[in-house]
């Protein structure tokens, strides 16, 4: 049994076609035949139902892939490990960064990173919390960046970076544009446009309100984009909530949309996520600080601040 073995049984699991391994590993499809049937004959079991028209894992073949990407993913560990001996912060890393974060911070950071650390080579993808609490556990992601805290079964590491507050985001046709400040119990959620359900700040704004927002309606619009939901009230009306970093953002002449909550200062906590296993975290923790310098100062610390639960629960 050689580890490529496992990578061509761990690919045909997850395309369920032998062609699209051949195509996905750079190999002829008679190759990836021959690797997967050599590896049953050699474990005695089936790990392959060739009947229908997708190729499908067995029962034991389930198992055994569970345990097969344990043993590819340690040894990827394996050989980052030896490329972390040197002292020189170097190498590969890919990071997840969950959507209502990622187009606003990434800006922020990026240039400094590259003067920083030139010989780090940074891979960043754009996933929910759930993708990429997924992507560490098989070997996709080294890091993610996410809203927490998160209910988690998994052997992960927590390391906050920042504090995001939140804001309103005011129509200029709205009745209560022209306040500075504007109390939750002042809304009619009638008004409000909204992330998509499942998406962690949605959560956070619903246990703000204190009650489950529902848009009804002509017009529903259902989005995972921030920015989208801006331009709606732009040109539509109504009201949206924003995180602080995306506020940055926001041309001068629009500023004036933007309204404080009013009572306490809620923020959602945003912090860098690994496996405790994972190798690379000297890597991670350069990113880390060099976010940590790049953020406004008043977003470091959550002293003072209500750190609204995200309702995530690890499946």
């Amino acid at each position: 049994m050689t580890l490529k073995q496992l990578e061509y049984a761990l690919a045909l699991g997850s395309l369920g076609s032998y062609g699209r391994v051949a195509k996905s590993m750079g190999v002829s499809q008679p190759a990836v035949s021959l690797q997967i049937q050599a590896l049953e004959n050699e474990m005695g079991i089936l790990l392959f139902d060739r009947s229908g028209k997708k190729v499908e894992p067995t029962l034991n073949g389930l198992l055994f892939l569970e345990k097969a990407q344990s043993l590819v993913t340690e040894s990827k560990h394996l050989q980052d490990f030896a490329l972390q001996l040197s002292e020189e912060i170097q190498g590969d890393i890919c990071l997840g960064i969950i959507p209502t974060l990622s187009p606003f911070l990434v800006p922020l950071f990026l240039n400094e990173l590259n003067q920083k650390y030139p010989n780090i080579r940074l891979t960043i993808k754009e996933a929910i919390t759930e993708e990429i609490l997924r992507g560490l556990k098989d070997g996709r992601f080294h890091g993610g960046i996410i809203s927490t805290p998160i209910a988690s079964k998994s052997n992960l590491k927590f390391h906050p970076l920042f504090y995001e507050r939140f804001y309103l985001y005011v129509s200029e046709k709205h009745a209560l544009f022209n306040r500075e400040e504007i109390a939750i119990e002042e809304l009619d959620f009638k008004d409000i446009w909204m992330l998509q359900e499942g998406n962690c700040f949605m959560d956070q704004v619903t246990n703000i309100c204190a009650t489950d927002i529902k848009k009804e309606g002509p017009f529903i619009y259902e989005s995972n984009n921030i920015d989208a939901l801006r331009r709606i009230v732009e040109y539509k009306g109504g009201i949206t909530f924003l995180p602080e970093l995306s506020t940055l953002m926001i041309p001068a002449d629009q500023e004036e949309m933007i309204k404080d909550i009013s009572g306490k200062i809620r923020v959602r906590e945003i912090s860098m996520v690994s496996l405790k296993s994972e190798v690379r975290l000297n890597l991670l923790e350069a990113i880390g600080k060099v976010i940590k310098e790049c953020i406004p100062k008043q977003m470091l610390s959550g002293e003072h601040k209500d750190i609204v639960k995200t309702n995530f629960m690890e499946s």
